[in-house]
């Protein structure tokens, strides 16, 4: 299993535990096998983010939105991003993680419990020792 720590600014940290945001524009992806097994740890970020690990979710993929994307699925990609379609024009080269089955930690969790002193700037990958120990704060 791979674990990965994610950035993410409030509004779209509750919009993605919610189960209302399936796609999360990157400018890069993690360099993983396509049968991978890959949990995203939401790191709420911001001025008015609680600035902790709020949940998780699914990775399920990614795609080069403006590569390999249709241009008429370039809109449905800024909905399912909850993105202004003109923002996300802007946004060249990006990639749209594919993302789901979220689930909102009880509590968060500050970065020093796993052992950091920084967010990532996007996202970063944990070790087993980190994801270990946000996993046993799903129970």
């Amino acid at each position: 299993m791979i674990n990965i720590l994610l950035s993410v600014r409030r509004p779209w940290s509750d919009l993605i535990l919610d189960d209302k945001k399936h796609i999360e524009i990157r400018k890069n992806y993690p360099d993983v096998g396509v049968e991978s097994d890959i949990t995203l740890w939401i790191y709420e970020s911001g001025k008015d983010g609680a600035c902790k690990i709020i949940g998780n979710c699914r990775y399920f993929g990614h795609g080069d939105v403006w590569g390999t994307t249709p241009e008429r699925a370039v809109a449905w990609v800024a909905i399912e991003a909850h993105l202004d379609k003109n923002y996300l024009a802007s946004l060249t080269p990006c990639y749209g993680w594919l993302i789901g089955d979220p689930v909102r930690l009880p509590n968060a969790v500050p970065l020093s419990d796993i052992g950091l002193t920084r967010p990532p700037q996007s996202w970063k990958y944990l070790t087993d020792e980190q994801a270990a120990i946000l996993e046993r704060r799903l129970a």
